[in-house]
């Protein structure tokens, strides 16, 4: 099972995740992001302490930068990515390709 913490601060609000995020709690990340999303002017992700996860995180994060892009909303990843999400990005195609394969770069991000 997932776990999340919100983090706001001045700059904006962080989504840390971490543990697992596979089709079983799918519902709960859509609707972790569209709060998010909605609430925040600035939105970050942690997938630092994410230790499990499977296409359908990638689809979800995926859309949640489709819906970013269209409202013109700063969306992106803090900190580095966990082994599990550095490797599953790579085998997915979602770090190579498409248009946020930024989002999925493996260097550790400060913003």
């Amino acid at each position: 099972m997932g776990s999340y913490e919100s983090l706001r601060d001045e700059t904006g609000v962080t989504l840390r995740l971490s543990g697992a995020w596979t089709v079983e709690n799918a519902a709960s990340l859509r609707r972790e992001l569209l709060d998010l999303l909605a609430t925040a002017d600035v939105a970050r992700l942690d997938l630092a302490g994410v230790d499990d996860l499977d296409a359908t995180f990638f689809e979800m994060v995926h859309g949640a930068c489709l819906s970013a892009a269209r409202d013109a909303k700063p969306f992106s990843r803090t900190g580095p990515l966990s082994d599990a999400a550095r490797r599953v990005a790579l085998l997915s195609g979602f770090a190579e390709y498409g248009p946020f394969a930024d989002f999925w770069k493996e260097e550790e991000r400060h913003e």
